[in-house]
């Protein structure tokens, strides 16, 4: 390999890890955040604004298999065009907003934006362009992504702040998109063979990894995948984890205020969970190719369990850290291992609509805010809700563990493989 394509691989790598961390981060990382900003002026209730959260998150899960489509029928480059378009004029929309209606706009175009942008796309490039590097591309990829949650609160609260306007901030967030997005249009590419030059050397080793670490000698077809069990178990398991995420970052604080935990020292656990969310998914791409991504999954969910049952009776320091630990690590942990996980068991032609598949069918997650709200108004405490999350993780995770590598079998041939 030269160093001509080294570069130009890395080069992508970069884009395609800058354009996940600013999506994260104008979207599921800063969005609440400005609500106190946003709301009054705007004269919308929280049950108007949490409505709006919502279909941000419904709009990415329900369009998950767009991209593939488009990837498939008009390439990579129109993929992220489409989708950063989308979330640039999403934004201009938020900045300009004056009502209701455009509000749930805003939110809608961001989230369809975001399913074209995020994992499906990228993940689909890596593949091709860094076979011998996967796991440690891909943990990288999402841990710059993790990282855009982390920044993107300091950056809204900070361009608030210093401008004296919450518009501004979605001006810079609109103009930061479109930039971003002719990037990609002019330089990402989706595969080695589509830029190189004549006498080239493009074709990269294959990953090292343990023999202990299973992985797929032949491309599955997506029908096939979709009759597999172990693609359902995996799928299970990342749904059962953003439930779990997605009720935590709705009720935590509140549910931690209940238990006498000040405000300001819940909101700082949910920063360093974000964090540490981030930091597992970098240590998924290091083990990933000595450890079996099954093992890391089952280490996500344990902690996961933890995290839960910890959030539930969070009254003290001790339980608060296990909570902080338990989320962060579980969450970033398992997003990454089912990724891989699919992508070893599947192999990596067929990312696109695998990925699309798991993500629109996760979209069933986002009623977990509601979940919590309807225990915490019946029974007066979010505790239930918690612990009860926890034990369809301790179902999932001895799924995860017994679960051997799915094996197809050739029609014509009538052999496994």
């Amino acid at each position: 390999m030269n160093n001509s394509f080294a570069f130009k691989r890395w080069f992508l790598f970069g884009i395609v890890s800058l354009i996940f961390f600013a999506i994260i981060g104008s979207t599921y990382g800063s969005l609440g955040v400005l609500f106190p900003f946003m709301l009054p002026e705007l004269g919308l209730s929280w049950t108007e604004a949490g409505a709006g959260f919502t279909i941000l998150a419904m709009m990415t899960g329900i369009t998950a298999l767009i991209p593939a489509w488009m990837i498939r029928r008009f390439g990579i480059k129109a993929t992220f065009g489409v989708g950063g378009l989308a979330m640039a004029s999403g934004a201009v929309l938020f900045a300009t907003c004056h009502s209701l209606n455009q509000f749930y706009l805003a939110a809608g175009l961001m989230g369809y934006g975001f399913s074209h942008c995020a994992t499906v796309p990228a993940v689909h490039m890596l593949n091709n362009w860094m076979p011998d590097k996967r796991s440690f591309v891909i943990g990288a990829y999402m841990t710059i992504g993790g990282l855009g949650g982390v920044a993107g609160p300091l950056l809204a609260t900070g361009i608030e702040a210093a401008t004296g306007s919450w518009r501004m901030y979605w001006w810079a967030v609109a103009t930061s998109l479109i930039l971003l997005t002719l990037v990609a249009v002019i330089f990402v590419k989706e595969k080695p063979e589509q830029e190189l030059t004549e006498g080239e050397e493009a074709t990269p080793l294959a990953e090292k990894r343990s023999q202990r670490v299973y992985k797929t000698t032949t491309d599955w077809d997506y029908k096939d995948v979709l009759r597999c069990p172990q693609f359902y178990v995996i799928v299970a398991a990342m749904s059962m984890t953003l439930f779990c995420t997605v009720t935590m970052s709705s009720w935590a604080v509140v549910h931690m205020g209940t238990l006498g935990i000040s405000t300001a020292i819940a909101a700082t656990a949910l920063s360093t969970q974000a964090l540490l969310n981030a930091i597992s998914r970098a240590l998924g791409g290091i083990f990933a190719t000595i450890i079996d991504p099954k093992w890391l999954l089952v280490s996500a969910l344990i902690a996961e369990i933890v995290g839960m049952l910890a959030l539930s009776v969070a009254d003290d320091p001790v339980m608060v850290a296990l909570f902080i630990f338990g989320e962060g690590y579980g969450f970033g942990m398992c997003l990454y291992a089912t990724t891989i996980l699919l992508i070893n068991y599947f192999g990596p032609e067929q990312t696109p609509e695998i990925l699309g598949t798991l993500n629109l069918i996760t979209t069933v997650a986002m009623l977990g805010p509601i979940l919590g709200g309807y225990v915490g108004d019946t029974f007066g405490s979010f505790a239930f809700v918690f612990q009860g999350y926890g034990f369809f993780l301790l179902i999932i995770a001895v799924a995860v563990a017994l679960m051997r590598p799915p094996q197809r079998k050739t029609i014509e041939a009538g052999i496994t493989v």
